[in-house]
């Protein structure tokens, strides 16, 4: 990157090559709302033709600048100033959806950071939102022993109108240890769970699961010896989230309409390369589609 460039755009500029780094005094202060700070100064890492915040923690993880479309220290600072307002304007909006679900949200006086805590069944997460709102597991424990974090894994929270379809959703990522043997063996252990032939048995194939309800699914899987989890959870009317995990974490993650989905069996079939015999399904009465 040509410095003469960066120093055109109104930068202070330091260094040299991988470690180029430049440096934009605001005319306008960024306000932190929490943290009752002033941002007066902006760095930049300088990373191709980009510019990259990384100081101070109020702007780390902002969006990229492309120095393509700035032609003056003003565009720099206009650009700084719409990602940053961007950023409060996530906050607000992703706190006010953590508290419909029953969740706390946390946000750092000092980096701005947005977390929450949700702990269900021996199960605590830590979830963290991005600067683009979107949302990803940064810690997990089960009964006191951590557990590892599928790393780049984001959601999209609005997706989750009840804090039980969101429950079921992240425990699906993570599983439950010796649950696919336990149900195979022992199906009393897996207490107030109920298969979904027992619903219609008890129902009839003519009921209706109303179109603004929750509906969560879980199904446990075993593929050469692997066990694997797939949970669904309605987004909205024939609309659903679903994942498959395993021992390793997220195999696929997307939201799919309930017309165009193929079925379980065929889905994991397809993603893991195998033929659909290789997929088996585990619980009381399973059988293959």
């Amino acid at each position: 990157m040509d410095t003469a460039r960066l120093r055109q755009l109104g930068l202070e500029v330091r260094g040299e090559g991988e470690g180029l780094e430049a440096t934009l005094v605001l005319t306008e202060p960024l306000e932190n709302p929490v943290g009752g700070r002033q941002v007066e100064r902006v760095g930049f890492q300088v990373q191709g033709d980009r510019l990259v915040p990384v100081d101070p923690p109020e702007v780390v993880g902002l969006r990229p600048i492309a120095l393509g479309s700035v032609q003056g220290t003003r565009e720099v600072e206009a650009e700084v100033v719409d990602a940053f307002n961007e950023h409060l304007f996530h906050v607000q909006r992703r706190s006010a959806e953590l508290r419909a679900l029953g969740l706390s949200p946390e946000v750092d006086p000092v980096s701005l950071r947005l977390s929450t805590h949700l702990s269900e069944h021996g199960l605590a997460l830590t979830l963290v939102a991005d600067r683009q709102g979107n949302f990803q597991v940064s810690s997990a424990v089960r009964d006191g022993q951590a557990l590892s974090v599928p790393q780049g894994h984001t959601f999209e929270l609005s997706e989750f109108r009840e804090r039980g379809a969101l429950v079921g959703y992240l425990a699906a990522l993570f599983g439950e240890q010796g649950s696919a043997e336990a149900v195979r063996t022992r199906p009393e252990a897996s207490e107030g769970v109920v298969g979904f032939s027992e619903v219609v048995r008890a129902f009839g194939e003519g009921a209706l699961v109303p179109p603004r309800s929750g509906l969560e699914l879980l199904v446990l899987l075993e593929v050469e010896g692997r066990p694997y989890r797939f949970a669904a959870a309605r987004v909205a009317g024939r609309t659903f989230r679903g994942l498959l995990a395993g021992a390793q974490g997220k195999v696929w993650a997307e939201r799919f309409e309930l017309d165009d989905f193929p079925g379980v069996v065929p889905l994991v079939a397809d993603l893991l390369k195998v033929p659909a015999e290789a997929v088996k399904l585990i619980g009381p009465g399973a059988r293959q589609e």
